[in-house]
């Protein structure tokens, strides 16, 4: 006999509210025969192993409320007797399942996904937030015959726009990259440590070294710092670095906090650099390599870069980077490259330059009719680094009147709520103009503040 649906709305909302302020109340034996979507509970504190199952047989019946199928249909039985639900989708077909009772996601170190194809097929393995409505997901790349596919929750990434929590997941589910099918088996959650997760996520970045051993961690008030450089001075990186968060406070007020340490990692060198981004990137299932042009990259609110003989105790690409992965954090907004991202991270880095712009803008007022393009800078897409003199003059502008700066503030956290840094459709409702109007007052100013 399945186990009996309650859906009691307010109830679920207490329930799941107390499971993630309270992981604690939840406990489970290492056990591999659990019923279907049960959670064993005791009075101490969850141990580790198998903290939550979901069978999936082939007689369940996967419909609204508890379970959300798009472009996907259920085939039928699965290959053999009491196998899983069969799953036909097309290319882009989606999943999403709600467990009938609170899963302890926010405690979970991995996810396990047991499966059967009879073809290759590509899936992502996903985890949907609810306060904000996107996703963490790992691609993955599914042989045929039978699979037990763990993904560890260090390895899920977001995509660009409002970044999602694993501590708020409310439901798993799986996308077809390809049209296909699959037999569904079990979902479950595994418990592999005993680690926080800022310490878990920190310690995989560690590992993402090319010698774990050499790497050192430090923390400071909201950052933490990890190098293999052996003549790095953390000190000195660390006082920068608390400037450039003091400054950022001063600019910005309403900046929220975020809810882990801001990661800055320094590499011995620029060669194990780019060793790492190809590591890190395929440990959670993407392909990310920095510009041939780059100092530092930032991605997934992680900050690198690496020691230079040229700064002996902080390369200004330090606060830079940095920078980036603090908004990124605090905002809960993925928006690398874009304008406002650049241009701020620019004004911060320049305290430890003290390199002159000023000679950049008017080579660049007068290399070309830039007016013309204040529309596409500001479009929330990524900018080329061309346009980075363009973004530092804009945010420079925006922030040394205090009338703008305080519509910079509050306009960034519409940014963050929204997914992207387009100004355009914002401008009148902050700044009290048309688009077009703020276009001429701000280059009517760069042309006089710089044009000379």
């Amino acid at each position: 006999m399945r186990n009996a649906i309650v859906h009691v709305g307010i109830l679920a909302t207490l329930l799941w509210g107390l499971l993630r302020t309270d992981i604690d109340a939840y406990a489970a034996d290492a056990c591999t025969g659990l019923e279907d979507d049960v959670i064993v509970a005791g009075p101490s504190a969850l141990p580790l192993g198998l903290i939550y199952r979901r069978a999936l047989l082939d007689d369940d019946v996967l419909e609204a409320p508890t379970a959300v199928l798009e472009h996907v249909v259920v085939g039928g039985r699965g290959t053999r007797p009491g196998g899983g639900i069969v799953l036909e989708a097309e290319s882009g077909g989606r999943l999403r399942v709600v467990p009938h009772s609170p899963a302890p996601i926010a405690a979970a170190t991995r996810m396990r996904l047991v499966l059967a194809t009879d073809a290759a097929t590509r899936l992502e393995i996903e985890l949907h937030d609810p306060v904000v409505g996107t996703r963490l997901y790992r691609h993955v790349d599914v042989p045929e015959g039978e699979q037990t596919i763990d993904v560890r929750m260090v390895d899920l990434r977001y995509d660009r726009g409002v970044i999602p929590r694993a501590d708020r997941a409310d439901s798993w589910g799986v996308r077809f990259v390809d049209g296909g099918a699959i037999e569904l088996r079990a979902f479950e959650l595994w418990r592999d440590d005993d680690l926080g997760p800022a310490e878990r996520e920190l310690a995989a970045l560690r590992d993402d070294f090319d010698d774990p051993a050499a790497v050192t961690t430090y923390r400071r008030g909201a950052f933490a710092l990890l190098s293999d450089a052996p003549r790095l001075d953390p000190e000195a990186v660390f006082d920068a670095l608390d400037r450039m968060h003091g400054s950022v406070r001063t600019l910005l007020p309403s900046m929220p906090f975020a809810h882990r340490p801001t990661p800055l990692l320094v590499f011995a060198d620029a060669t194990e650099y780019g060793r790492f981004w190809r590591r890190f990137s395929a440990r959670v299932g993407a392909d990310i390599r920095p510009l041939e042009h780059d100092e530092g990259l930032t991605w997934q609110g992680v900050a690198t870069a690496s020691w230079s003989d040229e700064y002996p105790r902080v390369r200004p690409t330090f606060v830079h980077e940095a920078h980036h992965a603090l908004l990124e954090r605090s905002y809960g907004l993925s928006a690398g490259r874009s304008w406002l991202f650049e241009g701020l991270a620019i004004l911060e880095q320049l305290e430890i330059s003290a390199q002159d712009l000023r000679p950049v803008y008017r080579r660049g007022l007068h290399r070309r009719d830039a007016s013309a393009e204040l529309g596409a800078l500001t479009d929330g897409t990524p900018i080329d680094t061309r346009g980075y003199w363009q973004a530092a003059m804009l945010a420079h502008w925006l922030t040394a009147d205090p009338g703008r700066r305080a519509a910079t503030d509050a306009m960034l956290l519409e940014m963050a709520a929204r997914g992207d840094t387009d100004l355009r459709p914002i401008v009148d409702r902050y700044f009290g103009v048309e688009f077009a109007a703020l276009s001429v007052d701000f280059w009517s100013w760069a042309w006089l503040a710089h044009g000379a």
